[in-house]
């Protein structure tokens, strides 16, 4: 899961590519980089990190032109390293990329390349080698836009996975395109600048686009692409169209709340959340005395809930903003020793009271584990753990990190035996129907859930192993 974003025809575009990159930073916080063009000359930077450490002021000042990208990562394949930051470029054919997403089937791809062009992939991304495959038809020809549909239709052909792509040709102007089954958001936008030109921008998701001041927004298309013609005209066709499956998850976790992402407001979709959860908590004759969010994903859902049951809602686990996201670290024992720094609970506000603790999903159990621990030595006389989400049981390889099966509580236990494990009096779980009704959908990818994948997944162990062997190298 990364946070991409890209516009064209601004004066000041490097300055609003990092302005909306802090508001997708919550989508990857590994590092981060931006490349701009200004007619001549490509411009870029990349740094580890978060973005204010990554990007020091003095860098804008060689980040020149009316055109760039952006992107922050969350490394989900390949190693912490600077040179697989995005953006990527091709000095041959003047083609650069930002990818969301991952390609299951990147290894089996990557091995027949390199063994002809021995030269052609220098990193361990994923994103490289789409842009290659990009490249290897877009240099057969004059540029244009049908060159430009080619290759991407071409490059579709052989990968499998998901993709939302921002990019730029430094002869063509800005393009984008989302995979053909739209697993991960891409949203387009338009501004009317001071001087009446109009800017264009696509970004992973509505909150960064708002936040630069563009309007009329639109999901790009699952199995679309468009182009933004260094003129001002904007071409589009769709390459190839599938079944429709949106990451159910992004509702549920990853997006920001403030932003609307296919057509649903991601607040009013964890709202929705909380109302159908309460009626499982019901089912289950639960008596909690209040309702405490795991901050700060469940926090609207845990609000919807607690006015369902006609319940207090209390924010009693106390969050310390700077310790970052746990979920995208890479190793158990970070995000343990993270959740112990990252909140603390008010005792006087639990101690001999029933919580209903609500957490937008349970994916390894750390944080659940290490919260409830803290409740009981605060004094709560019964835990409840409700989550948002069904049980997850099957890995995602689609840019989600749980790629492997063993990681995940619910997928290596019994269900009968997860609030022994989790050291909870009951455990509650939305249901798949609960889910679709929330989100008012049934085009969602839930393959953790359901096992159901919307691709090919064959190359699926190869990519579960091979991260596996990047994260003890990490933490080697």
């Amino acid at each position: 899961m990364c946070g991409i974003i890209g516009v064209i025809n601004s004066s000041t575009a490097a300055e609003e590519i990092f302005l909306g990159l802090q508001n997708l930073q919550h989508r990857g916080q590994d590092g981060g980089g931006i490349l701009t063009y200004d007619g001549d000359t490509f411009h870029k930077h990349h740094g580890a990190g978060l973005l204010d450490i990554a990007f020091p002021p003095e860098n804008f000042q060689r980040l020149k032109g009316p055109i760039g990208i952006g992107h922050t990562r969350y490394a989900t394949t390949g190693k912490k390293e600077v040179a697989l930051l995005q953006p990527f470029l091709s000095d041959d054919t003047g083609l650069s990329i930002a990818h969301n997403g991952n390609i299951v089937n990147y290894h089996e791809l990557k091995t027949p390349i390199q063994q002809t062009y021995p030269h052609a992939l220098r990193t361990g991304s994923d994103s490289e080698l789409m842009l290659w495959l990009l490249s290897q038809t877009f240099s057969g020809a004059a540029p244009s836009w049908d060159n430009l549909l080619k290759s991407i239709q071409s490059t579709a052909e052989q990968i499998v996975g998901s993709y939302s792509i921002v990019g730029m040709s430094d002869q063509l102007g800005l393009f984008a395109f989302r995979d053909p089954h739209g697993i991960r958001p891409l949203i387009m936008g338009k501004r009317i600048n001071p001087n009446q030109s109009q800017s264009i921008a696509f970004a992973s998701e509505t909150a960064a686009l708002e936040f630069l001041g563009y309007t009329d927004l639109e999901d790009i298309q699952p199995g679309e692409a468009v182009l933004i013609t260094h003129e001002g005209q904007i071409k589009r066709a769709y390459y190839h169209q599938a079944t429709t499956k949106h990451c159910m998850f992004e509702w549920v976790y990853f997006a920001r709340v403030e932003s609307n992402l296919d057509n649903l407001s991601v607040y009013q979709a964890r709202f929705n959340l909380g109302v159908q959860l309460a009626s499982a908590v019901i089912e289950h004759g639960l008596a909690p005395e209040i309702v405490v969010p795991i901050p700060e994903t469940s926090r609207i859902a845990a609000i919807a809930l607690a006015e369902k049951l006609n319940l207090p809602f209390r924010e009693v686990l106390i969050k310390n903003r700077y310790v970052n996201r746990t979920f995208i670290l890479d190793s158990q024992s970070e995000r343990q020793e993270a959740i112990r720094r990252k909140l603390y609970p008010v005792s006087t506000e639990v101690k001999g009271k029933k919580v209903l603790l609500v957490d937008d999903s349970i994916v390894r159990g750390n944080t659940s584990i290490k919260i409830v621990e803290m409740l009981r030595k605060a004094g709560a006389a019964e835990i409840y753990l409700a989550s948002t989400c069904p049980p997850i049981t099957s890995p995602c390889y689609y840019g989600i990190d749980f790629p492997s099966r063993d990681e995940l509580v619910a997928g290596k236990y019994p269900s009968s035996d997860l609030p022994q494990i989790l050291n909870v009096d009951a455990l509650i779980y939305q249901s798949i129907h609960g889910l679709q009704s929330a989100l008012n959908s049934t085009q969602l990818c839930m393959a953790c859930l359901d096992g159901n994948y919307p691709t090919d997944i064959s190359s699926g162990e190869s990519f579960s192993q091979n991260r596996s062997l990047e994260r003890e190298a990490l933490i080697r």
